[in-house]
């Protein structure tokens, strides 16, 4: 499935609102995606709260691939 949904994530609320987003589009709960991604069920909650303690960017990953989702970076900086 190809789509060019863009989640803003600028923040880390902003990540966890997209992330329980991506996981409730796929009718996933958060023990299926932590068993999935091999997280704790309490990782992905505080990832979904926004909490920093504990994020790991290689955790992160492992979600977003079982989401079916990727991180980009963007430069927002305007060229003048």
């Amino acid at each position: 499935m190809t789509t060019d949904k863009v989640l803003n994530a600028r923040s880390l609320p902003r990540l966890g609102t997209a992330v329980r987003r991506l996981r409730l589009d796929r009718g996933l709960s958060q023990a299926e995606l932590a068993e999935a991604a091999d997280v704790s069920r309490q990782w992905i909650i505080n990832l979904e709260q926004g909490r920093t303690e504990g994020l790991e960017v290689g955790r992160l990953m492992r979600v977003l691939d079982e989401l079916d989702a990727s991180l980009a970076v963007r430069d927002d900086r305007e060229d003048s």
